[in-house]
């Protein structure tokens, strides 16, 4: 295994983290299509369409154990949180950039709206913490790697 992958126990909780959200997103979609097309202005799904290119960008490199993949999953993750929060939580400041759930129109807006919400949310924020520590146990586990390279080195030397 080479010293810039992921830890295999970091990997698998960050592959993990990755299927729950992506299957919460998928949800998401879901719900939208049950409450029609045309309740939410066209920049949100237009968004939601950016936003699940970026979530099967942060699957595939999580799937391959790409060495970016914790940097990529992580943004993904809170981004997502944060963009979802916005568009569906917040009153509406904006009502051609969002589709709040908490102030007008609410159109077919039901407990099963709020449930993929909240696991969206929730997962994005899950994603984007365990991908934040994979981050780092790779960080420091390659540059514990260089150093032990340069020790090599220098008794070599």
């Amino acid at each position: 295994m080479s010293n810039n992958l992921v830890p295999a126990t970091a990997h698998h909780r960050l592959t993990a983290a990755t299927i729950a959200f992506a299957a919460a997103f998928a949800l998401h979609g879901i719900d939208h299509f049950r409450r029609g097309m045309d309740s939410s202005p066209p920049a949100v799904m237009i968004g939601g369409m950016i936003q699940g290119l970026f979530v099967v960008l942060a699957v595939v490199l999580v799937v391959r154990n790409n060495p970016h993949a914790p940097e990529i999953a992580s943004a993904v993750g809170f981004g997502s949180a944060a963009l979802f929060t916005y568009a569906h939580v917040l009153p509406s400041f904006l009502p051609a950039l969002q589709d709040s759930f908490t102030s007008g129109p609410r159109i077919n807006v039901t407990w099963f709206s709020w449930l993929t919400a909240v696991g969206e949310i929730g997962t994005g924020l899950i994603l984007g913490a365990v991908g934040a520590r994979a981050r780092r146990r790779s960080s420091s586990r390659s540059w514990r790697a260089r150093s032990d390279r340069r020790s090599a080195r220098d008794v070599a030397g």
